[in-house]
């Protein structure tokens, strides 16, 4: 059994070797060790814009999860126009590619042909790895690693027991660690002994914006309205208290599970309830907009949120060392 297991490990350690001395591109994966709610989605899209403005050529790789087409293969968005009818992507591929400009978008469950694809179609210098710290097929220059700064490893127990994907000891493969919605810069007790001797960076989330019918609205004329709040995303509790750190004026919410796709029997109760709740409009993410119908569009606010760093000079220090930084096409 012990022989096999090396024979094993010596064909693992070659087949990912031909990733690593490639020079094709750089491979950025952004992941976590929980069931969800760290932010991984304006993280990607934070790295993606900073690789842009600084001039290099970017495309993301996700798995797609919960979209319509299916875990087969597909270029969702070519850094210019959507290939897929919208109401078959997944919601988090499908705000990566709304949100980002010139920045192709491939969704699939096979990583590796996600990656031969983008490398032969768009011959990128950055890929980036959208929730991939458990996909190990593909070589990573740089595993970014984000964890809720509040609750970094909820209980300690891996799913179904807990909300872990695995067991926090294995932060010690990631290279680079992130804590999103920092209130400080203290790393908390539960996994300081794991990620001894790693760059620790603290990040906050911003609302960058409120927006009706397309329309940017200011925070102060936002507020002299009541909202009925609703999501469907890994932590609604985070939303609704984001709202409520805006003083916007919710009068009631309503939370969703994770990717919830709206249909018919949602615009009728979210309706029903916006109207007994007294409420002017309905209000939810900018991850659950997209996925809205054009009527329940009709009464519903959205946010913008954005990710930022709090030391994002040393961050990108730490990406280009270990990337070794490329060449601009």
């Amino acid at each position: 059994m012990w022989i096999y297991r090396q024979v094993f490990l010596i064909k693992k350690c070659l087949w990912e070797r031909r990733f690593l001395t490639t020079d094709m591109c750089r491979i950025i994966s952004v992941g976590n060790i929980s069931l969800g709610g760290t932010g991984k989605t304006p993280f990607v899209i934070y790295l993606c814009t900073e690789l842009l403005n600084r001039g290099f050529r970017v495309c993301v790789l996700s798995r797609g999860h919960k979209g319509k087409i299916g875990l087969g293969t597909n270029i969702i968005y070519d850094g210019r126009k959507f290939l897929v009818d919208k109401e078959l992507c997944a919601d988090e591929p499908f705000l990566i590619a709304q949100r980002l400009q010139n920045v192709p978008v491939i969704t699939g469950k096979d990583r590796v042909k996600s990656l031969k694809l983008a490398v032969e179609r768009f011959s990128p210098d950055f890929v980036v790895l959208d929730d991939a710290f458990q996909h190990r097929k593909i070589h990573r220059d740089v595993d970014i690693v984000l964890l809720d700064h509040s609750n970094p490893v909820s209980t300690g127990f891996v799913f179904p027991f807990g909300y872990l994907r695995e067991m926090p000891r294995n932060l010690q493969r990631a290279d680079i660690i992130v804590f999103t919605r920092a209130k400080d810069y203290n790393i908390p007790d539960k996994v300081g002994r794991y990620i001894e001797s790693k760059p620790v960076f603290f990040s906050h989330m911003l609302i960058d914006g409120f927006y009706f019918k397309g329309e940017k609205f200011p925070l102060d004329v936002v507020q002299n309205y009541k909202f009925y709040a609703f999501s469907g995303i890994a932590s609604n509790k985070n939303f609704f208290n984001m709202l409520a750190g805006k003083n916007i004026p919710v009068i009631s919410s309503r939370s969703f599970s994770d990717h919830h796709s709206y249909k018919r029997k949602d615009f009728i109760s979210l309706t029903d309830r916006l109207k007994k709740s007294g409420a002017d409009y309905l209000i939810t993410t900018e991850k659950d907009y997209v996925k809205l119908s054009d009527e329940l569009k009709n009464k519903t606010f959205y946010t913008a949120v954005s990710m930022r760093l709090d030391n994002d000079l040393a961050f990108w220090n730490s990406i280009f060392e270990k990337c070794e930084k490329p060449e601009k096409a």
